[in-house]
C-alpha cells in the first residue's frame, strides 16, 4: 500500500474510490476518455494497521459493509484444540501419561502462538511473519498423526510437539532473534 501523501490520501485508494462512486474512471491516454466499469463486484479484507501496512480512509471503508471477525477467546481455542487431541490419544489408547500431557501441550502450543505473534509482528522486511489459527490446526493436525505404538511415552510425544512446532512456525522466522526465553515451559 502506497503511503498517505500530503493531502492524507493514497493514490490507488482515491482511484478505488472513484471507481466505486462514478462507476469508471478517465483513460490515460491524451484526451483523457472517460471509461465506465460495469457487471463488477468487489470484495476486500484487510488487517489492522502496522507492520508495514497503512491505516486506509475511513471514507472509503464505508462504501463496504464491514465485518469484524475477532480472534476467539483462549478459553475456546484451548476448548477446540483439547477435544481434537485428547479425542485422538484416548482413541488410540495411547498411555496414561500421553493422555494427561494432551491438556498442557495445548495450553504451551498457546502460549508459544501468543508469544510468537506478539514478539515477532509482520514488518515490510518480515511480511511472511503472519500467525493464525490455521498454523495451531496445522500443529494439531500432525500430532494427531501419530500413532500410539510409536510413541509410548510422553517424553517422545513432547519431542514430536517440538518438531511440529518448529516445522511449522520457527521454519518460517529468518532471525536467529531470541524470543522464546519469555515463555515458561516448566508449568
Amino acid at each position: 500500500m502506497n503511503n498517505v501523501d500530503s493531502y492524507g490520501t493514497q493514490q490507488p485508494i482515491a482511484l478505488l474510490k472513484l471507481l466505486f462512486e462514478k462507476g469508471g474512471f478517465y483513460g490515460r491516454e491524451k484526451d483523457l476518455n472517460w471509461m465506465m466499469i460495469r457487471d463488477i463486484s468487489f470484495l476486500a479484507a484487510m488487517d489492522k494497521a502496522g507492520g508495514g501496512r497503512n491505516e486506509v480512509d475511513t471514507r472509503f471503508i464505508s462504501m463496504f459493509s464491514v465485518w469484524n471477525m475477532a480472534f476467539p477467546s483462549d478459553d475456546t481455542v484451548t476448548h477446540i484444540y483439547q477435544s481434537i487431541l485428547e479425542g485422538h490419544v484416548k482413541a488410540n489408547n495411547c498411555n496414561a501419561s500421553i493422555q494427561l500431557l494432551a491438556e498442557r501441550i495445548v495450553t504451551l502450543t498457546l502460549q508459544v502462538y501468543k508469544a510468537i505473534t506478539k514478539e515477532l509482528p509482520a514488518t515490510p522486511s518480515k511480511f511472511h511473519y503472519i500467525f493464525n489459527l490455521r498454523d495451531l490446526s496445522r500443529i494439531t493436525a500432525g500430532l494427531v498423526q501419530s500413532k500410539a505404538a510409536f510413541y509410548t511415552s510422553d517424553r517422545q510425544f513432547l519431542r514430536l510437539w517440538r518438531n511440529e512446532i518448529t516445522r511449522v512456525l520457527f521454519d518460517r522466522l529468518i532471525s536467529d532473534e531470541p524470543f522464546i526465553s519469555c515463555i515458561s515451559f516448566n508449568k
